[in-house]
């Protein structure tokens, strides 16, 4: 081979071998991409994760109301999805939170209720309601223990709310220890000066209402304990007792009671 023959040989074969490698290189690649394409034809197109925009104040204001008009409506069946949708955009809401858990408590659903009310209650420790919605979803599980403690920080936040003021007391007629009964008692009596007649009636009405006439003369009966004579009157004089069911009721009272008898 002549000399001018030999380099040019050298010049071309490393030509040739890039060549030659980059073919296969090539073949390879599209070899490989080949089944992927395929599971992904057989699969169906790959959708983007659904992430749900949050909402700018005042348009989470304007859900919050018109969530909170049906929970007030009593239309909890769409006052749950839509205070659920709130927590979805928005999770820093304890009020979106708070209106779920009581929805959810209306719906008896108190696991997912005490959940939901956990969230709020973390969110801020200054709402009474959240306190006392989580209260009312752990005593329909009979944890009477940690209800009464929500109940009480819900009074602390709001020493004026009658109706709290009533499930408190009736939580503590619950657990059925004196020495508890009497402190919940005074405690009610220091934040809400007055209140023994108020509940006392809240409390037997709630029961009547259910049909359990016999609970309520229980509850009644201890008013002679806490009111004085005249306030028990007063008591069993309002409008709230006039019908049937409240004079059935008095009457089984008075028999316990003369001075009921000449009022």
């Amino acid at each position: 081979m002549k000399g001018g023959e030999r380099v040019l040989l050298f010049l071309v074969l490393p030509v040739v071998a890039a060549l030659t490698a980059a073919v296969i290189y090539f073949l390879v690649h599209e070899a490989k991409k080949v089944p992927r394409d395929a599971e992904s034809a057989s699969s169906g197109p790959v959708r983007p994760t659904e992430v749900r925009s949050r909402l700018e104040p005042q348009v989470l204001l304007q859900k919050l109301q018109e969530a909170e008009g049906l929970e007030k409506l009593g239309d909890f069946a769409a006052a749950e999805p839509a205070f659920l949708a709130i927590t979805g955009t928005n999770p820093e809401s304890d009020r979106g939170w708070g209106g779920l858990g009581r929805t959810l408590v209306a719906g008896k659903k108190y696991r997912e209720a005490s959940s939901a009310l956990d969230m709020a209650c973390r969110l801020t420790v200054v709402e009474p309601r959240h306190f006392a919605a989580r209260g009312a979803a752990r005593r329909a599980m009979n944890d009477l223990k940690h209800a009464i403690r929500d109940y009480r920080d819900a009074l602390s936040l709001d020493p004026g709310n009658i109706q709290t003021s009533n499930i408190l007391l009736f939580v503590a007629l619950e657990i059925g220890t004196a020495d508890l009964f009497e402190q919940t008692l005074a405690k009610v009596r220091q934040d809400n000066p007055g209140a023994e007649a108020r509940w006392l009636m809240a409390v037997a009405v709630s029961e009547m209402r259910s049909g359990n006439s016999d609970a309520a003369v229980e509850i009644l009966n201890k008013a002679p304990e806490i009111l004085s004579p005249e306030q028990y009157r007063t008591l069993l004089s309002d409008r709230i007792f006039a019908d049937k069911r409240s004079q059935d009721l008095i009457g089984k009272l008075g028999r316990n009671f003369p001075i009921l008898e000449r009022s």
